[in-house]
């Protein structure tokens, strides 16, 4: 086979003794020394192996080297459709401190994925910050492995008094690359081509947005799968002023959703917003209405023949920290026992095969108290998911 130089791959640094490069891709970086170097530039345009090291020029172990650059994504074959667009950008924290994981298969349970966009929501302003606070935050409950077995220890949930993701296993590949001022589609686009890489082997995709239209790109990619069905557990996110139907919103989210051919319901609770509920295959419930309805059995009876679901969850579906009740009676957010209890009866009724949480804004009053809660929150539901 020949090989040809990634289209991705760019220079940092070159003296005379060694060249740093980089793929823009992921942000993957080498140091070289020159000699290599000068050996990987031999493939700018398609070449063999052999024809290259044929003639001895570059010694015994040029081979072995050329494999490696090759492994790790440097050299690519000729007729591979490698792309130059940068996917994703490294976090300086990661979540729980869990391992990194780069743009290939992933073989965690969960692999966690930031997309920091929140244009199309004005009530969520400032959530782009989230996957970065959220992951400063979740440094207070690490992950860890037991130092004898290598796996898993997982957490202790004081609400179910049980241990929890005992043996699950996590990575955070990053944040998606963003463009400020791209168009929607284009940073949609990204997401979905991570995903389709990182959850290629099984990983269940773990988002954190950003606001709620960050769902769309893993809905899209998970029913492309298998059919499933969508539950959004939703804040207050009425749209202001006229929204072109071609851009993906709180509102319009459902709409979206329920054109793709594989996403059979449509589930939405709490804070009703902009949503049409005259909408075919769509299931609305307001706080209040899925308390009169039943609670947990009336999403149970929604749910009767959806044993597949993707779940979204907006933090601030929970009164807000540190400030009066929303004024109505009954409430019209959620309690976060209820919450709890309905993230768990999903997880036993269903299978979770992707997640979001969104709506989180770091510099809301009582962030500190927003994020440990958000981060609660979070690993219930991956609970919910793992620990059937």
């Amino acid at each position: 086979m020949r090989l040809v130089v990634s289209p991705a791959m760019r220079v940092e640094q070159l003296d005379e003794k060694f060249a740093t490069i980089y793929l823009q891709l992921d942000g993957t970086r080498i140091r070289i020394p020159i000699a290599l170097h000068k050996l990987l530039l031999e493939f700018e345009t398609p070449r063999g192996v052999s024809a290259v090291l044929g003639d001895g020029r570059y010694g015994a172990k040029a081979g072995a080297a050329l494999e490696s650059l090759r492994a790790k994504g440097f050299l690519v074959g000729e007729n591979t459709h490698a792309s130059s667009r940068r996917l994703l950008t490294d976090a300086p924290v990661r979540m729980f401190d869990a391992p990194a994981q780069k743009l290939e298969p992933s073989s965690s349970d969960f692999v966690v994925l930031g997309v920091a966009y929140d244009l199309s929501d004005r009530s969520a302003a400032g959530a782009r910050e989230a996957p970065a606070a959220l992951r400063e935050a979740s440094l207070q409950i690490l992950y860890g492995l037991d130092r004898h077995g290598g796996k898993p220890l997982g957490w202790y949930d004081a609400d179910r008094r049980r241990p929890i993701l005992r043996g699950a296993t996590i990575s955070d590949c990053g944040d998606v690359f963003i463009t400020r001022g791209e168009e929607q589609a284009a940073l949609f686009g990204r997401v979905d081509a991570v995903l389709e890489t990182v959850t290629g082997a099984g990983s269940l995709p773990v988002l954190i947005g950003g606001d709620a239209s960050v769902a769309f790109p893993a809905i899209r990619r998970l029913q492309a799968r298998q059919p499933i069905a969508v539950v959004r557990i939703a804040a207050d996110a009425r749209e202001r002023g006229a929204v072109h139907p071609s851009f993906i919103s709180p509102g319009t989210l459902p709409a979206h959703a329920l054109g793709l051919p594989g996403v059979t319901r449509y589930v939405h609770l709490g804070a009703i917003g902009s949503v049409d509920r005259a909408l075919a295959g769509l299931t609305v419930l307001s706080a209040p209405e899925l308390r009169d309805a039943g609670g947990e059995d009336a999403l149970v009876r929604c749910l009767a023949d959806c044993p597949r679901v993707y779940l979204s969850m907006d933090i601030r579906s929970l009164a807000p920290p540190g400030g009066s009740a929303d004024g109505a009676a009954p409430s019209t957010h959620f309690e976060y026992a209820e919450l709890h209890r309905l993230l768990c009866l999903l997880g036993a009724h269903c299978q979770i095969v992707g997640m979001d949480l969104v709506g989180c804004t770091p510099m809301a009053r009582c962030w500190g108290v927003t994020a440990m809660t958000a981060l609660h929150v979070l690993l219930t539901a991956m609970s919910a998911a793992k620990d059937r």
